[in-house]
């Protein structure tokens, strides 16, 4: 609908190397295992990145890709692009191909705003953003925050040789 798969697992390739410390290179097999991905397909994917100036591949001992630019620079619209070129945004949400201005598919004019408006969601959000918001993901829960989760409102514990309420 919005992209491909070939894009969708783009994305989630240029992610992973969002993560890598600075200078990190990773091997196709690396990003593959590490994203549940074919190694093959992964490989023509991110030969497309390369072409396209946003992943840089080094060769011999020591080699792998990495992103070509800064993290924050790097749109997930440009990742997409990339993979699909200009036009992928333009195909009907349906899969038809006559759906135009002229012969609009039955979801043509409630898809266009919102094809937009995702458009601009990628164009807006970095590799260095969802990044950072998976980080915060994978972190620990504070204190603070496990504190409120441990017992459910209304049922605090016990006291020992106290039968509890429920």
């Amino acid at each position: 609908m919005l992209y491909r798969h070939a894009a969708e697992l783009a994305i989630r390739a240029a992610l992973y190397l969002a993560q890598q410390p600075s200078g990190k290179r990773s091997p196709v097999r690396e990003i593959a295992s590490a994203t549940d991905l074919s190694a093959p397909y992964l490989a023509k994917i991110m030969n497309r990145l390369n072409r396209a100036g946003l992943v840089r591949a080094y060769r011999g001992p020591g080699g792998g890709l990495a992103l070509a630019q800064d993290p924050a620079r790097i749109t997930v619209w440009a990742v997409v692009r990339a993979i699909e070129g200009s036009g992928g945004n333009e195909r009907c949400v349906l899969g038809l191909g006559l759906c135009s201005e002229d012969r609009p598919c039955p979801f043509h004019q409630q898809w266009i705003p919102l094809r937009d408006g995702m458009q601009r969601l990628l164009e807006q959000t970095t590799l260095a953003t969802l990044a950072d918001g998976l980080r915060r993901m994978a972190a620990p829960a504070t204190q603070d925050e496990s504190a409120g989760e441990a017992e459910p409102a209304g049922t605090a514990a016990a006291a020992p040789g106290q039968r509890k309420n429920l």
